[in-house]
């Protein structure tokens, strides 16, 4: 198989080849290693790679399976890694000058899971500094550039793993996501992303910025990948909601709410809001039944995660804050000054506010839905020269900070692409991964969005 074949791959696909002993683990890591070799100069996907490492680890992998071995369901797959995560012996930099020189000690959980699993660890992903915004325009180490166009944004915090597998770099790779920061990438880079729910996913061996939001997740081309990488990194090994599993069971029947809010409509992009629609229209084809909702003080939770995520971002970075300053960049900076500000009983009200939330959610999910579905972003991709980073924060976390606030899982899927050939993500959220990852699988069988590649 040619080396351009193999990159067009999807990790479910990879590694069926694997399996099936028609596909070597080094002939597809030499594949990404020559990706990387060709682009990562032009997208400046990932910050460190390994690819000795990754290429001795593919040899391994290689001569496991001539003896019969399975290592896992990741069995010689290259897997991206986001720099907040640890992997022993390589710098975790959260794309900071204060971090540069931060060897790990250890693999974070989710990696040593993702080892386990059989998979290859490829690279240090870039990001914006420490995960604070979401254009991942980095002052230290340059802007991440998107696929699609590397004069726009890929989106972040975790724009260096989106970008890496919409170029085929990697398969599969790990962001961490606070108000979007996996969603929102993998929306305006033409992937899958999934936030995984409270406490489904260990956060040991990764930096944070929210103790309260943050989480580990999965990103890569479909739904079937994500549910691999998923149940690959739950920290419940014995899980009866596990995402692969359920995969294949029909989505007929299943109830989708679609809210009828202006907020999510009006000031949206209209190719997003038009692709979006489609989509749910495909949905009812495919039988599921369409319900309209209305989202209660939706404008209230959204800022309310704002409180909650940076209040607790200027916590972890008191220290910093006070005695260097000058050395986080000027947007961050700003963001981290305006999380200072806010006293106490913000920050109790925007809690109290997220119960009341969950609790509002939560009976929505029981009485009239399954699935809520609704854009990811309001617009696509957002250029890099010319944007402003702290607007572009405001904007671009419109529709997903809500969601992080609720605990509850929630995934972009690509639904289609706007009129300048930019992709458009819609966000899927239910009670349990599985629901998400089955509802997205079996719209992503009747329609080609998933599939598409970037020409770079």
């Amino acid at each position: 198989m040619e080396s351009t074949q193999l990159t067009e791959l999807s990790l479910a696909q990879a590694a069926a080849l694997i399996r099936a002993g028609e596909l070597s683990p080094y002939d597809l890591t030499m594949a990404c290693v020559d990706q990387i070799k060709e682009f990562n100069t032009k997208l400046n996907a990932f910050l460190t790679t390994l690819t000795e490492r990754a290429l001795e680890e593919a040899e391994q992998a290689t001569a496991a399976l001539t003896r019969g071995e399975n290592w896992g369901p990741l069995h010689g797959i290259p897997i991206g890694i986001k720099d907040l995560i640890d992997v022993a012996g390589v710098a975790t930099t959260a794309g900071s000058v204060f971090l540069r020189d931060n060897i790990a000690d250890e693999d974070a959980d989710v990696v040593r899971q993702l080892r386990a699993a059989g998979a290859i660890i490829i690279g240090k992903t870039h990001l914006h500094e420490f995960a604070i915004g979401v254009t991942n325009v980095n002052p230290h180490y340059g802007p991440a550039h998107n696929p699609w166009n590397p004069e726009f944004s890929p989106g972040g915090s975790s724009g260096g793993s989106a970008a890496a597998v919409a170029a085929s770099m990697c398969l599969g790779a790990l962001g961490t996501d606070t108000g979007g920061s996996v969603r929102v990438p993998a929306a305006l880079c033409g992937l899958t992303g999934m936030r995984p729910g409270k406490k489904r996913i260990s956060s040991k061996g990764v930096i944070p910025m929210s103790w309260t939001l943050d989480t580990v997740g999965p990103m890569a081309h479909t739904a079937r990948d994500v549910a691999i990488l998923m149940d690959a990194i739950d920290n419940q090994p014995v899980n009866p909601a596990r995402c692969f599993a359920k995969l294949e069971e029909p989505i007929k029947g299943l109830r989708v709410g679609i809210p009828i809010d202006d907020y999510f409509w009006r000031e949206s992009d209209h190719g997003v809001v038009g692709a979006v629609r489609k989509a749910v229209d495909t949905l009812g084809d495919l039988g599921m039944q369409i319900v309209e909702v209305r989202l209660p003080q939706i404008k209230q939770v959204e800022r309310a995660g704002a409180i909650i995520s940076l209040s607790e971002a200027a916590a972890y970075h008191k220290e910093r804050l006070e005695s260097e300053p000058q050395r986080f960049g000027e947007d961050v900076r700003a963001r981290l000054e305006w999380g200072t500000r806010r006293g106490g009983v913000d920050y109790a009200i925007a809690r109290q506010i997220g119960r009341e939330w969950r609790g509002a959610l939560r009976t929505m999910f029981r009485e009239q839905i399954d699935i809520l579905v609704l854009p990811t972003t309001p617009a696509a991709a957002l250029p890099i020269v010319g944007t402003e980073a702290l607007n572009a924060a405001k904007e671009m976390l419109r529709f997903t900070y809500p969601f992080s606030l609720s605990a509850l899982p929630s995934l972009s899927a690509p639904c289609g692409f706007t009129d300048d050939g930019f992709p458009i993500g819609m966000q899927l959220v239910a009670l349990n991964e599985a629901t998400l990852t089955q509802a997205a699988n079996g719209y992503q069988q009747v329609t080609p969005w998933h599939i598409r590649r970037p020409d770079i």
